[in-house]
């Protein structure tokens, strides 16, 4: 088995600002919270809470009774983004404010506030339940409408003057479609590309790296818009993808065939994940193999320096 770790995989820059961040309020000694996950990667916010942030529900945070239980914290804003009336609330506690949201993420709710105050409808291309969709919806005022198909960019009223985005994780393909379609549709829209430029060269690329590999095993958050996307993308190409949080859940029967493994992650993966799998997968012990010769890099060679030469008769 060769095992080889795509080598443009890497946290998107806005999950790296979120972390480091965090990581260095946490390093002063100082009390973080977030309400909900900092970045779309349980194993990573493991870590991070075990270096003392604190993940609280939106619902205890807004308790008036949380008042004295969050005073001289810090509240920390996601890299997706936060509402803000759990911004407001958190001003109220007198907490200290990390803005840890993604700069492309801020860059929409900009326009988002610009343009619902102009009086344009806000169309915003993305899944309603992905938190940052519903906090760019709050700023929209009610002027608002997500759309998640073309067939819903098609049947929906809309109004004539409207400003059309997207959710940063989404596809682009996707984006660029309801974009056609509501051209069409609608003389007064306003199109803005708000998709990742990040994500948008992560999905050329991981399309490159499953198409040289017989496996590819993405590792990521089961809650990732943006590894759901690179899933599906490698598995376009190449059938044999596997998409894992942790080595838990390798499937050992997915390896019978497979001589290349490619490991890969989304924008929320950091390096230490995808070098534990490889770690994981080179030494696993082959059950075939001689006295338990384990599959390491190069194991195929290995395996066959244990066969002794056939003697002539």
């Amino acid at each position: 088995m060769r095992i080889t770790i795509e080598t443009k995989a890497r946290p998107c820059p806005g999950v790296e600002r979120a972390v480091s961040l965090a990581e260095d309020a946490l390093r002063r000694g100082e009390r973080i919270i977030a309400v909900g996950e900092l970045i779309h990667n349980s194993r990573e916010i493991g870590r991070l809470r075990q270096l003392g942030l604190e993940i609280v529900s939106s619902e205890r945070f807004l308790k008036p009774e949380s008042r004295k239980s969050f005073a001289g914290a810090v509240f920390t804003l996601r890299a997706h983004g936060e509402t803000e009336k759990l911004v407001r609330k958190a001003k109220e506690y007198g907490m200290r404010i990390i803005d840890a949201t993604c700069p492309i993420v801020q860059h929409s709710q900009d326009l988002v506030r610009q343009h619902a105050s102009e009086g344009l409808g806000i169309i915003i291309v993305g899944a309603p339940d992905h938190p940052e969709v519903k906090g760019l919806m709050e700023r929209c005022k009610g002027s608002g409408t997500v759309v998640s198909t073309p067939q819903q960019a098609e049947r929906r009223e809309f109004e004539e003057r409207s400003l059309l985005i997207a959710q940063s994780t989404v596809d682009p393909d996707l984006f660029h479609e309801i974009c056609r379609i509501l051209s069409h549709r609608l003389s007064g829209l306003k199109i803005i590309d708000t998709t990742c430029r990040f994500l948008r060269t992560r999905k050329s690329d991981v399309k490159a790296f499953a198409e040289e590999q017989d496996m590819i095993i993405l590792i990521g958050g089961r809650h990732s818009s943006n590894c759901r996307l690179l899933f599906e993308t490698a598995r376009h190409v190449n059938a044999q993808t596997h998409w894992i949080e942790k080595p838990d859940d390798l499937d050992w029967s997915w390896f019978k065939n497979g001589e290349r493994v490619g490991i890969t992650g989304g924008a929320s993966t950091p390096k230490w994940q995808m070098d534990e799998i490889r770690s994981v997968l080179e030494n696993h012990p082959v059950k075939t193999a001689p006295r338990g010769v384990k599959n390491k890099k190069g194991g195929t060679l290995l395996w066959r320096m244990w066969k002794k030469p056939k003697t002539k008769k």
